[in-house]
């Protein structure tokens, strides 16, 4: 008798739960959206440096390990004490590298 009950309240409760689910319909309207461009901060955590202010030892591991790459903007994450440079070599697309405050290439995820 016990499991007739608790079988009737679960199948009660299932089909209850079912119609709230499947009544709540939306209408697609088309709205009218003015769209304003603004530029957003960094979200990463870096802030930008002037290429000018990188470490001699960021430097000096882009000419030796990027030979004939150009750093063409500079980021820092004070946190992480890690760069990220934006490199350009010429007839390449411009790439992204992270390197750390010694002078070591690392992947941020």
């Amino acid at each position: 008798m016990k499991n007739l009950i608790m079988t009737v309240a679960a199948a009660a409760t299932l089909l209850f739960s079912t119609q709230c689910a499947t009544a709540q319909e939306t209408e697609n309207t088309d709205v009218a959206v003015n769209s304003t461009e603004v530029q957003a901060p960094i979200q990463d955590g870096f802030e930008k440096v002037e290429t000018s202010a990188l470490p001699k030892i960021i430097t000096d591991a882009v000419l030796v390990d990027k030979a004939g790459a150009k750093v063409r903007e500079a980021y820092i994450n004070e946190n992480l004490k890690v760069y990220k440079l934006e490199l350009q070599i010429e007839g390449q697309d411009p790439q992204t590298a992270f390197i750390n405050e010694v002078g070591r290439w690392v992947e941020i995820k």
